[in-house]
């Protein structure tokens, strides 16, 4: 197959499943190939957008114990994973007038919520179906129909995902997740000497104890620059405590090629793990500190895990901690932590992907 056409599926449900999808459609135009992404919450039912949306959103800010379980219980083969799936089927029955519309040779999905519907449309349309997991560990989620071909982060997410299938059927292409491609540019260069900058964010909805961290980052000698994302609440509360503090830079929703000067240029990032977060930091050659009440329980938990073994990060699971990590981090080790990200870092995930299309 030459030149397929391409439909990428996926869902704003802020994770950055999107990001992906675009960052595929991006180097799939580049070389030549029609490439449509859509979001799935724009061809659902209003209801089921809000519950979908909102209500992740919502367990993930104010009840985030909860979602962690619901996370956990939905990777077994038991009542919530199924409840799920029916959900699922149910709810995205408009997906079939786009691939009856524009006919694509393969559908690849940066998202799980599309997989159970388009099951039976493979049988009626014939197109091959590919999955880009954006997360180090694959939920169940990721498991359902039979795909033609699964892109994955890691080697050893190739291992839990043949261990979990051992029947695979599937090629399976260790590609990393694909970023918005400025991270891998590096544009900007992070100076040694001199004071240092840590970005502090826990993520495009601003959840967590972010005052509390850069107060603590303060203490500790750190000069920050926050990022409260779309959370505006955030955003004040941030600028009343530290609005005169020449030491903070506040800002609110960054766009890719902020992030990436933000991060090229800072020392460390005290953050949440998300997948794409993990994978642009390893691009950029930062420092990762996971800070454990911003993280999102399950799927991240693997993330920081990762981080920590290949010795790009470590992880504080709370101020104390904190405190005592950076108490540590002197320039040495923060070198050390940089140079292991750069040696795990895969920028080029989408081209991966797209040539990979192209060859199957």
């Amino acid at each position: 197959m030459g030149n397929p056409k391409l439909l990428i599926l996926s869902a704003s449900t802020g994770n950055g499943h999107m990001s992906a999808a675009y960052a595929i459609a991006a180097e799939a135009e580049k070389a030549g190939l029609e490439a449509v992404v859509v979001d799935v919450m724009d061809v659902t039912p209003d209801a089921f957008t809000s519950w979908y949306r909102g209500g992740y959103e919502k367990l993930v800010k104010d009840r985030p114990e909860l979602w962690g379980h619901l996370y956990k219980s939905s990777d077994r083969p038991l009542f919530n994973y199924g409840f799920q799936t029916i959900l699922d089927f149910t709810f995205t029955s408009r997906i079939r007038k786009l691939i009856a519309e524009m006919r694509p040779d393969w559908v690849v999905c940066t998202h799980s919520l599309p997989q159970p519907r388009l099951v039976p449309l493979r049988r009626e349309f014939g197109f091959r179906m590919g999955i880009v997991v954006t997360d180090l560990y694959v939920h169940r989620m990721w498991l359902r129909g039979r795909p033609d071909a699964f892109f994955v982060p890691q080697e050893w997410t190739k291992e839990v995902l043949r261990r979990r299938k051992p029947r695979l059927g599937a090629h399976c292409v260790v590609t990393g997740i694909p970023i918005h491609p400025v991270f891998g540019e590096r544009k900007f260069e992070r100076s040694w000497s001199g004071e240092k900058w840590a970005v502090v964010s826990s993520g495009g909805i601003g959840g967590g104890p972010l005052t509390d961290a850069v107060s603590v980052m303060l203490d500790s000698g750190w000069r920050v620059r926050v990022v409260a994302g779309r959370n505006q609440a955030a955003f004040d509360s941030l600028t009343a405590a530290f609005g005169g503090d020449d030491r903070v830079v506040v800002l609110g929703h960054v766009d890719a090629a902020k992030m990436a000067e933000l991060m090229q240029t800072s020392h460390l990032l005290v953050s949440k793990p998300g997948g794409l977060t993990t994978f642009e930091s390893l691009a950029s050659g930062i420092p990762f500190c996971v800070y454990w009440p911003f993280l999102i329980p399950g799927q991240e938990e693997g993330n920081a895990t990762f981080l920590r073994d290949i010795g790009a990060g470590v992880i504080a699971h709370n101020l104390d901690e904190l405190r005592s990590a950076l108490g540590k981090l002197d320039d040495e080790r923060l070198k050390m932590m940089s140079a292991a990200g750069f040696e795990q870092a895969l920028p080029d995930a989408a081209a991966k992907i797209v040539q990979a299309l192209r060859e199957l």
